[in-house]
């Protein structure tokens, strides 16, 4: 029973440690001075801030943030850089920080670099701003979009990093297709993306002749397979293998086509 509650006390002692330096390369390390005994107060009890092993980033962000200790403004407009790594395609990863950095109301920003190597992507996102983008909403939005954050490392006042591991990646307005469920879907901008869970035949189908280009993508938004028909139809059957998880359609020749709708099923 002693050996027990000496590896307890060594586990948390080294948990603390490390929950430490990351607290301190999230604020800055004078802020932590300054600050000591107030976060030590916050990350008492530090089971909180850690999951399976390692730092619960998100915990340890929104505490940082509930408390008025994560300082994000600048006194005036600065170019930031925002840093993604993660181990997928750079597709997928580029269309979602594209879209959730619109989503935050960013409306100007540059992919400064790109490498993709040994199937690890790593996007680097410089725009100017007065604000930091939040932390906090950023890893809620990539949730939403099965992607996790791992880790977050502080560069500098306005270079940040973010580790990404892809769990369950999804496209927000992907409608889900299920077998024996048809669909009824509309977008005015004749651009139709759904998402996948098993194998089979989508038929798919408009009021008017249109000129069918329809796209497979496994996870990591890779294409499969494309379809591009030189012939006007109205309706149109694609058999879908294994491995797909999302199928963007559309007309070919003027995606206006169809953006009256268009109806699916899968079987």
């Amino acid at each position: 029973m002693k050996k027990y509650f000496v590896f307890v006390l060594c586990l948390q002692l080294l948990w603390g440690d490390v929950l430490d330096e990351k607290i301190k390369n999230l604020i800055g390390e004078k802020n932590y001075q300054v600050n000591a005994n107030f976060i030590q107060n916050i990350f008492r009890d530090k089971s909180l801030f850690y999951t399976n092993g390692g730092i619960n980033m998100k915990n340890v962000v929104q505490a940082l943030k509930n408390n008025g200790l994560l300082i994000l403004k600048f006194s005036s407009p600065f170019e930031v850089q925002l840093n993604f790594v993660a181990r997928t395609s750079p597709v997928l990863l580029t269309r979602t920080i594209n879209d959730i950095l619109s989503s935050m109301g960013y409306a100007f920003f540059n992919v400064q670099k790109a490498d993709y190597n040994n199937g690890i992507t790593s996007l680097s996102f410089v725009f100017v701003t007065e604000h930091t983008p939040d932390l906090s909403i950023i890893m809620s939005e990539l949730e939403k979009r099965g992607i996790r954050c791992i880790d977050i490392k502080h560069q500098n006042a306005q270079n940040w990093e973010y580790l990404l591991e892809i769990d369950n990646p999804q496209i927000p307005n992907a409608r889900l297709l299920l077998t024996n469920q048809p669909l009824a879907l509309r977008d005015v901008s004749g651009q139709y993306w759904l998402s996948l869970q098993t194998q089979g035949k989508i038929k798919i189908s408009a009021q008017s002749k249109w000129y069918p280009r329809i796209v497979l993508y496994d996870r990591n938004l890779r294409i499969l397979d494309s379809i591009l028909s030189q012939d006007s139809k109205t309706s149109v059957s694609v058999k879908v293998p294994q491995g797909v998880s999302f199928v963007m359609i559309t007309d070919g020749n003027n995606p206006m086509n169809l953006r009256s709708g268009i109806n699916v099923e899968y079987d």
